[in-house]
């Protein structure tokens, strides 16, 4: 939720730091407050603002001091998190006000001890040693599940925000391309309230429709009604709105919180995913939240930069892999048209370098393993649940899914995600291709192939031709469910180039992409094609990357390979509709 109306004070900043490498900062009480000549930038990853810190996991501690005006006692306190980790846990003034697993989702802790009118102090300790039951998985810094860098730190804003005590404490929103609309609203106050609802235009402008309803119990409040003239969300007309909640006791304003809103349906029917009733393409990426010296925090001008390059190139859809992205980055999202996959960090490409088979099923088998994946889900849910271009969950990344075991956790995730929101459809990212025991527990099959890489390296045509074959029996396996390639590229060294093409070459990974493209996009039962990926991204060291992952079609630094010049020519010749 969004608010013009609670006050708010902003952490981003400097904040002191001291790395505990020997677990002393507990017994010390550093939480009280320590000294360190170290300072650290919030928001961003501690390991690229230090080479010291780069190949650090363990605990660091934070510490910041911060004022809190004395107009603002009577209220409450809020400290809120929009993503830190891996653990986290959280002092104001030396009380200990909570804790929190997993680095990509929202957290908010109520804060009782602070001083108004003087300065307060917070100190936060990290802790982002790996695990082989962490959400992603892993067994040290470069022995892991998973092909992304795994960084440490407060990774997003952060910021104390005030309520009163009367508040909205949650809003659900369904908006359908027909104009219908659904609420539910979470009042948290000691007496009946006044709810006073309005539709208003994208820029806050213009009421287009205003509501008072009296006597409100405080819980959940539903409201449901049908918008005339309302126009609907895609990515050729992404048509955003804004919906506004206040709550009144004896005529006085208490709270207010608007979510900005787009009024779309998506469907799967037919073998196809249906958006406003008109079959859709999906063309885009595998992103990740990566950039230089940043870490895990993508900065507001890199995310302009990279959702202008995505529409010059005529993508009009990612998936968030593998974990969810900041508010910014579906902020834009929204605005810019964008179709988003959603994906917990539920990653498990690499699960069989930490984990004997033997080991994975149990694994998968444990109620507590699944009592954890399904919060991080539904606080994902939760974060994420009104937007617009969210049109689909990824239940999981490339799981060991040739397993029964897994196959039956996907299962029971699958209808987790359905049990949340059953306004959108499920997905997940296979690499088990045509052994892969999951395919039929979601609404869309979604494969992941690198033939030609991985496979038959060094042969584009022979590993086009076997990845089509298997594509095809997969189809006359499942041929009402549509079917997204959401993963398929090559690495390129950006500068290297190769006549023929060889392996590294830019010109191998674009026709690597192209034969991919050209063959998979004549084939009426696909619906999507994502490269992998975007851009390039830091991973764990081993013996297969430099530094690097280096399938994207842009440099870490967002420089374009020739892939991106072939690509931009094949996505503008799919349309986004393919009635």
């Amino acid at each position: 939720m969004k608010s013009w109306f609670r006050p708010r004070i902003p952490l981003d900043g400097f904040w002191k730091f001291k790395m505990d490498r020997e677990l002393v900062g507990d017994r010390e009480e550093w939480y009280r407050g320590f000294s360190s000549a170290d300072l650290i930038y919030v928001p961003s990853s501690w390991n690229e603002q230090n080479p010291e810190w780069d190949q650090f996991t363990g605990v660091a501690w934070y510490q910041r001091d911060f004022y809190v005006d004395g107009s603002l006692k009577g209220k409450l306190a809020w400290i809120i998190f929009d993503g830190a980790g891996y653990r986290a846990r959280v002092w104001v003034n030396g009380n200990f006000i909570g804790e929190h697993e997993g680095s990509f989702t929202q957290f908010r802790f109520g804060v009782g001890s602070i001083k108004y009118g003087d300065l307060n102090r917070i100190v936060v300790r990290i802790d982002n040693k790996p695990s082989v039951s962490d959400l992603p998985p892993a067994r040290e810094l470069n022995v892991t599940a998973f092909d992304f860098f795994h960084y440490g730190g407060i990774h997003r804003p952060t910021y104390l925000e005030f309520t009163d005590t009367c508040y909205v404490d949650d809003v659900t929103i369904n908006a359908g391309g027909d104009g219908s609309f659904k609420t539910s609203i979470d009042i948290v106050c000691n007496r009946r309230v006044d709810v006073k609802l309005a539709l208003m235009d994208k820029e806050l402008s213009e009421v287009l429709f205003e509501e008072m309803i009296r006597d409100v119990e405080p819980g959940r409040f539903r409201y449901e009604r049908r918008f005339n003239g309302v126009r609907p969300w895609s990515p050729e007309d992404p048509n955003l709105y804004n919906f506004v909640v206040e709550i009144y006791t004896d005529g006085v304003m208490r709270d207010s919180v608007y979510e900005r809103i787009g009024f779309r349906t998506i469907e799967v029917r037919g073998g196809k995913i249906y958006l406003n009733g008109r079959p859709v393409f999906l063309k885009g990426f595998g992103r990740h939240e990566d950039f230089p010296v940043l870490g895990k925090y993508m900065h507001g001008a890199v995310l302009i930069r990279d959702f202008y390059l995505m529409k010059k190139i005529g993508a009009n859809s990612f998936r968030t892999t593998h974990y969810p992205y900041s508010n910014e980055h579906l902020d834009l999202a929204d605005e810019f048209g964008f179709m988003v996959i959603l994906e917990p960090p539920l990653c498990y490409s690499g699960m069989d370098r930490i984990l004997s088979r033997e080991e994975i099923a149990k694994l998968f088998s444990s109620e507590e393993y699944f009592t954890k994946a399904r919060r991080f889900v539904e606080e994902m849910v939760k974060q994420y649940k009104n937007r617009p271009s969210v049109i689909m969950y990824s239940v999981t990344n490339e799981p060991p899914s040739d397993i029964p075991e897994v196959a039956e956790f996907i299962k029971r995730m699958a209808h987790l995600f359905k049990e949340l929101d059953p306004s959108r459809p499920t997905t997940f990212a296979s690499h088990r291709s045509i052994r892969d025991l999951a395919l039929g527990h979601v609404d869309v099959i979604s494969l992941n192939y690198y033939r030609g890489w991985y496979s038959e390296w060094g042969d584009i045509a022979r590993g086009t031709e076997v990845m089509l074959k298997e594509v095809e029996q997969i189809h006359q396996r499942f041929p009402e469910k549509p079917i997204i390639i959401t993963e398929f590229g090559a690495d390129a060294y950006l500068g290297l180039h190769s006549d023929p093409p060889q392996m590294w070459s830019e010109e191998y990974q674009a026709e690597m992409i192209r034969s991919y493209v050209e063959v998979l996009s004549k084939r009426d039962y696909v619906v999507g094609l994502h490269i992998w990926n975007f851009a390039d991204f830091r991973t764990p060291q081993n013996p297969l990357r430099t530094i690097l992952n280096r399938k994207g079609i842009y440099s870490r630094d967002r420089q374009p390979k020739l892939s991106a010049l072939i690509l931009s020519k094949l996505f503008k010749n799919i349309p986004t509709f393919i009635e």
